[in-house]
């Protein structure tokens, strides 16, 4: 795979010979204060040197747009129910969904499962009189670009994290931590988050990555964003490379790179219907085709206009989601939300169920579960909030 960074220049007063300084500076400082981070060992616990190619896929799909401390436990239970790739494609996807549940954006779950039955039926080898293997070689995963180029939600991201970090490939990796770094490093005054300064900073990141150690390298600049280079207080006096920092040089910190646009937040009001036949509960299960939360359970819940009767609002969603009719009965449970910039208030009521049948559409499929039962569906975080409410024993003599 070319480099691209022919119209990509080192900035006045660098050289070679300085930016050679800056690559050993950082590989030595990353050597000494890495975090201990489980993906950084294998699976019997040990640092390894070149990284487990599945455990470092899986990682990076876990922390983008999610932090490293939320990700490490569910990381570990993952690793622990699915310990290779061959163990992942043969997972049942509302497995891999209760497993990922809690993570949010769950089509990275989707996408990581799909690609790992491509890897498996395409390009790993295929054992004989139905054998499977361990999967336990990490070198079992393809070293090739094009494959995983191909695969899906492998963008370029993914694609430099896992061929740098596994089988040290010069390819570079850009997040909002080595973001950060490059443009203070070099002094880069535009947004790098968009348009000309999105292709600046993956030239740069191109440009000062080593030959060798290329995913330590690729680390040390994350790294580097996360504990020293941070968005506010960076703590200059400890960084590595602060000598060859612009901004450091003209106490630009505060400024570059610039703050992100804000983005006018929506409010919108929802109606969740909790409805109860006998001693059971109805759960619904959102179709493939969903805009969000795919595949996943839910009760029954849509937005209710201006001024809508929340009786009113649970009567008609629920007609119009399920096809059921209910006689709806007192507020059960509040839970506050945000997706992307809409904030949501779900306001959750009781109901009995009056008569109608289950109408797919809006869901794919319904079932009556017992509260206890809740815990093993795959729900979206809000839902889980309510399932745990309701799955509560203080709660079932109110609602049964």
């Amino acid at each position: 795979m070319e480099r691209g960074t022919r119209n990509w220049e080192l900035p006045e007063g660098w050289s070679g010979r300085t930016l050679t300084a800056l690559r050993t500076k950082l590989l030595n400082w990353f050597d000494t204060h890495q975090r201990d981070l489980p993906w950084r060992r294998d699976a019997a616990g040990q640092f390894t040197a070149p990284r487990d190619a599945y455990r470092v896929w899986v990682s990076e799909v876990m922390l983008q747009q999610t932090t490293v401390a939320a990700v490490v436990p569910y990381f570990e239970r993952f690793m622990s129910a699915l310990p290779n790739v061959r163990a992942l494609a043969g997972a049942d996807e509302q497995h891999v969904l209760k497993l990922w549940e809690g993570l949010g954006y769950y089509r990275r779950a989707r996408h990581l499962h799909a690609a790992a039955k491509e890897l498996v039926a395409n390009h790993l080898p295929q054992f004989e009189n139905g054998e499977v293997g361990t999967g336990s070689d990490q070198n079992e995963l393809p070293d090739d670009p094009e494959v995983w180029e191909a695969l899906p939600g492998v963008g370029r991201y993914i694609l430099g994290a896992v061929l740098s970090q596994a089988f040290d490939r010069p390819l570079p990796i850009v997040e909002a931590n080595s973001l950060r770094v490059l443009a203070r490093l070099f002094g880069y005054r535009k947004d790098p988050r968009e348009g000309e300064g999105k292709a600046w900073v993956w030239s740069a990141a191109e440009a000062v990555l080593p030959q060798k150690r290329a995913g330590d390298f690729n680390q040390s600049l994350m790294e580097l964003g996360a504990l020293i280079c941070t968005p506010t207080a960076p703590a200059c006096d400890q960084c590595p490379v602060s000598s060859h920092c612009v901004a450091n040089r003209d106490g630009l910190q505060d400024v570059i790179p610039p703050k992100k646009k804000s983005v006018a937040i929506t409010e919108v009001a929802e109606v969740g219907v909790v409805i109860r036949d006998g001693d059971k509960l109805l759960l619904c299960q959102r179709p493939a085709n969903a805009g969000r939360w795919q595949n996943m359970w839910e009760v029954p819940h849509a937005p209710r206009a201006a001024g809508e009767d929340l009786s009113v609002a649970a009567v008609r969603v629920t007609k119009e989601l399920t096809g059921f009719e209910i006689e709806p009965g007192a507020e059960l449970l509040t839970v506050k939300h945000g997706v992307t910039r809409y904030a949501i208030t779900l306001v959750c009521i009781e109901a009995t169920l009056n008569g109608g049948a289950f109408a797919p559409g809006a869901y794919a499929e319904a079932k009556w579960v017992v509260p206890t039962d809740l815990a093993n569906y795959p729900v979206s975080s809000p839902q889980r909030k309510l399932m745990t409410a309701l799955a509560d024993p203080k709660r079932q003599p109110r609602l049964f």
